[in-house]
């Protein structure tokens, strides 16, 4: 494929000039989940001393592969040149050190010849009770801001509010049957759903629309009702179910 020539060029680059302390494949390539639409997901691991250096020369390491069309720089855990290339393929080339390296979901090794990656502990992308928290009262304050515009008639806006909800019901749904990977999102969010799971995202997706996004919303509290009483008592006593409560009483009444 296409993106393993992408890794091996800007891979061996990098090893030649000896920049990198470790180099690794993250998302749906180290997964073995990839296809032609797959990014490239690449990681180098720098030492502190090197770091800005090579912050510096992402774009040429990019480059090595063939000339880039579009690039930007973000900061997304670690600092990442997002490139896509003239035959549209994209690199996203993250940088890390010593100092902020953390493992999370599945690592592919290119070049380690250190052994760098067993030195640190792999952060499983499950949610927290926290987070859950955090995640549910996003979707109860958004909800709310959805029932105002749905009672305005503002279609448009509510329609995008919709969206954005179904975007956190998601990740919350996905702990009922996929809690390990619940912070990948929407991300492959039905590969690993049982029947009924399916069937309950994919008819909520298809109320998205002008005429009945109020249905998916209503749909989504249905679906969160049965996956919230489904948790265990450490993570019901964090959450804020008076104010779900609250949100849910809203759209159920439009």
């Amino acid at each position: 494929m296409e993106q393993y020539k992408i890794v091996e060029a800007v891979s061996e680059k990098i090893i030649s000039e000896e920049k990198c302390e470790a180099i690794y494949l993250l998302g749906e390539i180290a997964r073995q989940e990839h296809d032609q639409f797959s990014d490239v997901d690449l990681l180098v691991l720098v030492a502190l001393k090197n770091y800005d250096r090579f912050l510096d020369e992402r774009l040429r390491y990019a480059e090595e592969y063939q000339p880039v069309l579009f690039h930007k720089y973000e900061f997304r855990t670690y600092p990442v040149l997002l490139c896509v290339y003239e035959n549209g393929h994209r690199l996203n080339l993250y940088a890390a050190n010593d100092q902020n390296f953390i493992q999370t979901g599945d690592y592919y090794t290119i070049y380690d010849p250190k052994k760098k990656l067993a030195e640190y502990e792999k952060i499983p992308l499950n949610l927290a009770a926290a987070e859950i928290k955090e995640l549910l009262d996003a979707f109860s304050l958004r909800a709310k801001e959805y029932h105002v515009a749905a009672k305005r008639s503002d279609d448009i806006h509510a329609f995008s509010l919709a969206t954005a909800l179904f975007d956190l019901f998601g990740t919350l749904f996905r702990i009922g049957y996929d809690a390990e990977n619940a912070k990948m999102g929407m991300k492959n969010l039905l590969k690993k759903a049982d029947y009924e799971s399916r069937k309950t995202v994919r008819e909520i997706a298809t109320f998205l629309n002008l005429e009945r996004h109020a249905d998916a919303v209503r749909l989504m509290y249905v679906a969160l009702d049965r996956l919230l009483g489904s948790f265990p008592l450490k993570i019901v006593e964090m959450l804020n179910f008076d104010f779900y409560t609250h949100t849910k009483n809203l759209i159920m009444s439009i």
